[in-house]
């Protein structure tokens, strides 16, 4: 039986079919519309988030010691590091050879001041290497004994040199331009402290070096009878260039094009107004102590860069230009590295233009640069 309250509870009424289809269908597309909306604003949130992890990595080699770079330069100044679209890295490199093979591994995508035998070999070995702006010339000078005055003079003596570098091959030209090749005992060393200890010690009669064991040679009392400025002055330059992977070019060209604009602006810095400022506080990043950071300042300012008014000079006015300075340079170099067994034939000026690329250095030098 029923009691009274069971007796005055309303019937209800039960939905009709239709009704309850359609606000299922509504809670789905609500549900739905939900979801869409937080999947939008966690894209937007996480992606805004995560935007610098998305930036390509830009691994360059760079020499260290007691001469700042543009690539110091850049390194220290945070405003414009930014105008290169990249996480960047810097590797030290003492060989030019080292740091091709990690270009040519894919742990590098550019080096900053390659010289002329690593860069012409990984042209000829058909390595994946491109030429996008001119860095500087070595900065080492023969230094000889004061009886010695004239090249003629160096006949029957030795001279230490840093075996199969741009050294080698500049120290060896001007001696072939002197009609001195045989003549002269040129001597191999490991490396440039090594040949100027040498030097110093007595063991060799002259060294072709730089740096610090050339300050010890001049106080030693030998003076500089060619230096190699000089030497590239006749016909035989020893370029130290900054190069990029092809690869990179092809997939990335803005990177590219910025890195260059940022090199660029890096040599303006040096040679400006404020260098003296900007070369300072290149002394942390060059890994160089605060006591000497004045040595930096002034060894830089006196090292043989080349200027942007000289950049196609060396370079070629066009693209892919076979007859440019720099394409001579190398074809000097490729017989050089014949005679060394280094290579088994010499690149063509044809095979060595097509890894010449002024469009970047060109364009950054019209002003084609982010502001």
């Amino acid at each position: 039986m029923s009691s009274s309250a069971d007796v005055n509870v309303p019937t209800a009424r039960s939905v009709p079919v239709y009704k309850r289809k359609r606000r299922r269908i509504y809670g789905v597309i609500a549900a739905v519309v939900i979801a869409v909306v937080a999947l939008i604003v966690w894209a937007v949130t996480q992606g805004g988030s995560s935007g610098p992890a998305a930036l390509p990595s830009f691994t360059i080699a760079v020499s260290q010691g007691t001469v700042a770079s543009p690539d110091s330069i850049i390194l220290s100044q945070p405003s414009l590091e930014k105008i290169i679209p990249a996480h960047l890295h810097t590797v030290p490199f003492d060989a030019g050879v080292t740091a091709i093979a990690e270009m040519k591994s894919g742990s590098v995508q550019a080096i900053s001041g390659v010289g002329n035998p690593p860069a012409t070999a990984a042209i000829g070995l058909n390595t994946g290497v491109t030429i996008v702006m001119g860095w500087g010339f070595d900065d080492d000078q023969l230094l000889v004994p004061k009886s010695v005055t004239s090249p003629s003079q160096l006949a029957g003596k030795s001279v230490g040199v840093l075996v199969g570098s741009s050294e080698d091959y500049e120290l060896l030209g001007y001696l072939a331009l002197e009609h001195l090749t045989g003549k002269v005992k040129v001597v191999s060393f490991a490396s440039e402290p090594a040949a100027g200890a040498a030097a110093l010690s007595g063991a060799i009669d002259a060294a072709y070096v730089y740096g610090a064991p050339a300050a010890d040679l001049i106080a030693k009392g030998d003076h500089s009878l060619i230096d190699a400025e000089q030497i590239a002055k006749l016909g035989i330059p020893g370029l130290d260039v900054v190069a990029v992977a092809s690869n990179v070019i092809k997939t990335d060209p803005t990177l590219v094009q910025d890195y260059v604009c940022a090199e660029l602006r890096g040599s303006q810095d040096m040679t400006g107004p404020q260098a003296a400022k900007y070369l300072a506080a290149t002394a942390k990043v060059q890994g160089v102590p605060p006591s000497q950071a004045a040595t930096l300042v002034a060894t830089t300012k006196g090292y043989p860069f080349i200027p942007p008014s000289q950049q196609l000079f060396w370079l070629g006015s066009t693209l892919h230009d076979p007859t440019s300075r720099i394409v001579k340079a190398y074809q000097l170099t490729g017989t050089f590295l014949v005679a060394q067994g280094r290579l088994t034939s010499a690149p063509s000026a044809a095979q060595i233009a097509q890894h010449i690329d002024i469009t970047f250095i060109k364009k950054a030098l019209a002003g084609g640069c982010p502001s």
